[in-house]
């Protein structure tokens, strides 16, 4: 198949401006590969990125997205053909490539590296990435329904692990019907846990149920949420998963952690804020607090193959370039259901 010479790419005019744009196709460097694209999610990071809202987010390209399938298209004159061939099917993730031999990289930690690249142009019909950090994408999964798990489902499969939450605890999601908070339910119950959802509005809940959460909670009907949450789990939750970008929604989480449980912060709040605890609540109730964003290659190739086994199913809402800007709006006002993908094959 000939490759064209140009593309259509979706581009971030301003802060509140996507526009469709015909771009030459990028010529593969040394050990790039060139994909063409199949799918790419929509992620709450890319809302923080175009709207320059974030500090952490500091956009260096003008195309978003970050949850990228595709096909290998071309090859730069570095790439090695014995182990990648035209038409191998590939992830193009936001972390784009680790130095892989540093203290980190090697302590499993590679997301991490003080010499990573973050890429963030796949939402596009053609991308570049480099082969000596590249995923397979098993055939057997749509790429619309993959392409979600690159970013979301890694980062919370990768939340959970790093919890270490005991089979048959409570695990709290915050920011359950969404992108993040979707696939964090079906994780967490493939892995042996219980399930407390937290969100807003019955279509949320609805679907949290569906996904097999145990127990929902509206916030918006809730008057007072700590209480229901330690009520519900019997002390508190064992862990909590703030997939939310609500500074409330981090403010009122400390407030219903169990002694001796896990706090992981995965969704970045639009403004900044200091979570209002001292070093004796930590001392006091023995609470772990950490972070995480994306994971590794093996996580990203571990969650995948939970979708391919059909333990975890993406919900997804299907966009085209055209649709970004709408999609955008719909998250920033919360109300996305599941994640928004675009379909570009």
């Amino acid at each position: 198949m000939t490759t064209p010479k140009t593309y259509r790419a979706a581009i971030s005019v301003s802060t509140h401006e996507i526009a469709t744009q015909e771009r030459e196709i990028p010529k593969p460097q040394q050990t790039q590969v060139l994909v063409r694209m199949e799918a790419a999610g929509i992620c709450a990071s890319d809302l923080h990125l175009i709207r320059r809202v974030n500090p952490y987010l500091t956009p260096t390209v003008d195309i978003g997205g970050h949850e990228g399938v595709g096909r290998i298209a071309g090859f730069g004159p570095g790439v090695d053909t014995g182990k990648w061939s035209m038409g191998d099917r590939v992830a193009v993730r936001w972390l784009y490539s680790v130095c892989q031999d540093c203290e980190l990289c090697q302590g499993d930690n590679e997301a991490l590296c003080g010499s990573r690249v973050l890429g963030g142009l796949n939402v596009d019909e053609y991308a570049i990435a480099d082969s000596r950090y590249l995923l397979r994408v098993p055939e057997g999964i749509d790429a619309v329904e993959a392409a979600p798990i690159l970013c979301a489902g890694t980062t919370v499969y990768r939340a959970l692990k790093i919890a270490k939450i005991t089979p048959g605890g409570w695990v709290a999601i915050a920011g359950s019907g969404g992108g993040l908070g979707h696939l964090a339910i079906q994780y967490a119950k493939a892995i042996g846990l219980r399930v407390l959802a937290i969100d807003g509005g019955e279509e949320k809940g609805k679907l949290s149920k569906e996904l097999g959460a145990d127990v929902f909670i509206d916030f918006l009907k809730t008057k007072d949420l700590s209480a229901e949450v330690i009520k519900v789990t019997g002390g508190g939750a064992h862990g909590v998963l703030m997939t939310s970008s609500s500074p409330r929604a981090y403010e009122q989480a400390v407030t219903y952690v169990r002694k001796a449980g896990v706090f992981v912060c995965i969704g970045l709040t639009p403004v900044k804020m200091t979570i209002p605890v001292g070093p004796e609540y930590f001392v006091g109730k023995g609470v772990r607090l950490i972070g995480t964003t994306l994971g590794t290659l093996t996580d990203a190739a571990e969650a995948l193959d939970y979708v391919l086994k059909g333990k975890v199913k993406t919900i997804v809402v299907e966009k085209k370039l055209d649709d970004i800007g709408a999609c955008l709006d719909a998250l920033e006002k919360g109300e996305g259901i599941g994640r928004f993908v675009v379909n570009v094959a």
